[in-house]
This record gives C-alpha cells, sequence and structure tokens, in this order.
C-alpha cells in the first residue's frame, strides 16, 4: 500500500473527514478539487514544441523551445500562455461548468458503461504501461476505468481545465492519492514525441475533437509500435422502444419525481448544451480513418447505442 501513497495523504484525509456526517444532496453543485499531479520536470522528456517539435526546457514557470508554454500548478498549457492565478477561477467557471454540475444520479448511470468497457476490451486490466488519456476531462478515468491503476503511469490531456469534483473523490478514493500527468493540449496536435506511450485511450472525447482523422494520426504518431489504441463513443441512432417507455408509461412510473427535479435542476445550471463536433451513425468513418494511418484494427463492438475499437501500431 505504501508504494503509492505519497505526501498528500494528510491532505486526502481531511477532505474525507470533513465529508462524514455531511449529507450530499443529490442535486447540489460539486465542490472542485485539483488533481494530485506529477511535476512536469518528471515527463519532461516525453514533450516537445508542437509547433516546431523541438525540444522543450524549463525556465521558471514556462516551458521554452522555440516557443513557450506556461506551466500552472504543475499544468503545462499548449493551448494557451494565459494561465495564471488571476484567470484560474474564471478557466473553471467557463470550463467546468457541465462536470460541476453533474449529479450523483449521472455518475450513477455512466457507470456501468466504464465498467463494462473495463471488461469486455481487457484494457481496464493493464499493469505497468504508460497511458494517455486524450480528451480525458478531469482525469477520473485513471481509477474508474483502470482497476490496477497504481502500477500504470497516466497521463491526463485536454485542452479545457476540468477539475475532479467530490462525487469522484467519494467513488474512487485512490483519484485523492496517485498522482497524474495533467497536460493541457488539442488532440489534433499532442505535444509528446513520437513512439512514447504503450496505450492510447479516448472515451467519450472523440465526438468533440475538431479533426478526428489528425487526432487518430497524432494517437498512431505517439504510440509505441505494438502499442494499443482504444477509442469509445456513442452512436446517435433512435433510441430503442423497448428500452425508453412512452410518455405516459413515464409520467406514471416511480422515478417521475426523480425526473422532473432533474429535469429543472438541469435547466437552472445550464446543463445538457450539445457541443458534439461529430455525428456518428456506425463506425466505418472512424475504422476508415484508424485504417487510413496504418492501425490494425483487434477488436470492435457495438452495445446499446455505444461502441468501442481497439487499434493496434
Amino acid at each position: 500500500m505504501k508504494s503509492y501513497l505519497n505526501k498528500n495523504l494528510e491532505g486526502v484525509k481531511k477532505i474525507y473527514f470533513n465529508q462524514i456526517d455531511k449529507e450530499r444532496n443529490i442535486y447540489e453543485l460539486a465542490t472542485l478539487f485539483q488533481q494530485k499531479r506529477r511535476p512536469v520536470e518528471e515527463y519532461l522528456y516525453l514533450l516537445k514544441d508542437p509547433l516546431s517539435n523541438r525540444q522543450l526546457s524549463i525556465k521558471g514557470e514556462k516551458l521554452v523551445g522555440d516557443n513557450s508554454y506556461s506551466i500552472y500548478d504543475n499544468i503545462p498549457n499548449f493551448t494557451s500562455s494565459n494561465i495564471n492565478s488571476n484567470n484560474w477561477e474564471k478557466l473553471n467557471e467557463q470550463f467546468l461548468h457541465y462536470h460541476k454540475s453533474l449529479s450523483v444520479y449521472s455518475a450513477i448511470n455512466s457507470s456501468p458503461i466504464i465498467n463494462y468497457l473495463s471488461l469486455e476490451t481487457e484494457m481496464g486490466l493493464i499493469k505497468n504501461k504508460k497511458v494517455l488519456d486524450i480528451g480525458g476531462g478531469t482525469g477520473h478515468t485513471f481509477c474508474s476505468f483502470f482497476l490496477f491503476p497504481e502500477t500504470i503511469e497516466y497521463f491526463l490531456l485536454d485542452p479545457n481545465l476540468r477539475l475532479l469534483h467530490d462525487q469522484f473523490l467519494r467513488f474512487y478514493p485512490k483519484l485523492g492519492i496517485l498522482k497524474m500527468a495533467h497536460i493541457l493540449a488539442n488532440a489534433e496536435n499532442l505535444p509528446i514525441k513520437d513512439d512514447s506511450f504503450g496505450v492510447v485511450i479516448s472515451l467519450s472525447s472523440i465526438d468533440h475533437f475538431d479533426d478526428y482523422k489528425k487526432f487518430i494520426s497524432e494517437a498512431y504518431r505517439v504510440l509505441k509500435p505494438g502499442g494499443k489504441f482504444l477509442i469509445s463513443s456513442h452512436l446517435d441512432l433512435p433510441p430503442d422502444r423497448i428500452e425508453n417507455p412512452s410518455i405516459f408509461d413515464k409520467i406514471f412510473s416511480d422515478t417521475f419525481f426523480e425526473r422532473l427535479s432533474r429535469f429543472f435542476y438541469y435547466k437552472k445550471n445550464k446543463v445538457g448544451n450539445d457541443d458534439h463536433t461529430l455525428s456518428l451513425k456506425t463506425t466505418n468513418p472512424i475504422k476508415n480513418a484508424l485504417e487510413r494511418s496504418n492501425f490494425k484494427i483487434l477488436k470492435e463492438e457495438t452495445f446499446k447505442r455505444h461502441f468501442f475499437l481497439i487499434a493496434e501500431k
């Protein structure tokens, strides 16, 4: 156990101590917590200038090469040079609102998908690998998807600054203990050197990228030969009538008042705005892009309007 505990353990215990006997309403805006982040110095050897492909060095609070990139709270920022303590809260408000407003209801009902993917793909069982999670949001995948997180090097890469909210820490206590690398960057232009990772994953994020073809090409570049690539998201298909009861059935169901409360909560907090850039009715566009980037598709499955693809470099 001591092998993956760190010096922040006392702070984590304080978080859990303060939650004892504190009732949390299912519809309550989340308390945000920073991830436990690795110092950039520990993985500088993996980074490159995404504009010039040159080596980077650290000078004060910046990564410097042919261009300069800011570092704040151990987050290198390759999307902007404006992250600092003065606009940290502003960025949180802009980029974290959706996650801050997620209810426990959402977490409970999304967890079966994560659990199924983890086991069915067998990617959640990996050990002793360096993992790049592209579009990883808050980074909760580190402990919600991987069953042995203390054995892997996890890199969270996302263009938006998203913190952990309390429901993830309640469900996955190791998130408050284990350290991850946290990088702000775009999926289409990764600040990562070639052949650096054994595993690249993208869960529910490919349909938010500007250019999914370029993202797939970049994933190929940063993977080691023989490395595995997992893509999973949802398909835009009409709902299954069997699994989606009529309005009449919904109104006279035991969950009616819960759903009504959730509806007004989402309206109040402006949750649910569609920010998707890609609509998929089949996985064919992604499979074609994988093959054009020289990936070998190992396994695929479509299930309940969701899908996953596993490919190998």
